[in-house]
């Protein structure tokens, strides 16, 4: 009879086992699923779009050029947050017929001569350092917010401006879409 029991016990131990980690992997399946967010995925026109019109309808600058420069500037940004190349090198030529600043514009050609999203992305650093001076200098009512990425360019960090508190890192796209913080707000 010993062995009886001990076959039997035995014999429940895989049972147990089998039902613990099923009952453990729904647990775990549920928890993935309630901790990601299932935000509806759009093209980046047009969250271009929106990003854009909240940016006109809160800011105002003292030379509306400089605001058709920052909307610009952040149809550009957004590319990069979608990843977008495409989108990247038009919001680059936008941006380019909208500005006088030949620094600035040398740096616009070399993104809209660009394929590639990674070394658009290294010259958006550069870019969004000219853009801050000027909106800077002509910004009248509103809130613009500096951003900054520790993480970007093999950690040395980036900055970007935004017109949202909210945190799409142009830097890394989807891979790494609210890394980083608001250091700055420019009024």
């Amino acid at each position: 009879m010993k062995s009886i029991r001990i076959e039997n016990a035995k014999s429940r131990k895989p049972m147990v086992n089998r039902t613990f980690f099923k009952t453990f992997s729904a647990i775990v399946s549920l928890a993935a699923l309630v901790a990601c967010k299932n935000e509806p995925k759009s093209n980046g026109e047009t969250q271009v779009k929106e990003e854009a019109s909240q940016e006109t309808s809160a800011l105002s600058f003292n030379d509306s050029k400089v605001g058709n420069q920052f909307q610009h500037y952040i149809h550009l940004k957004t590319a990069l947050v979608n990843s977008d190349a495409v989108e990247a090198q038009s919001g680059a030529k936008m941006l380019m017929e909208n500005t006088v600043d030949a620094a600035l514009k040398e740096m616009l050609a070399k993104i809209a001569a660009s394929n590639e999203i990674e070394d658009q992305r290294v010259v958006f650093s550069e870019v969004t350092k000219k853009i801050t001076e000027i909106v800077d200098a002509s910004i009248s009512s509103g809130e613009v917010y500096m951003q900054y990425c520790p993480m970007a360019f093999n950690n040395e960090g980036g900055y970007w401006l935004s017109t949202e508190k909210e945190i799409r890192n142009p830097y890394f796209g989807d891979r790494m879409l609210t890394c980083g913080k608001v250091t700055e707000i420019i009024k």
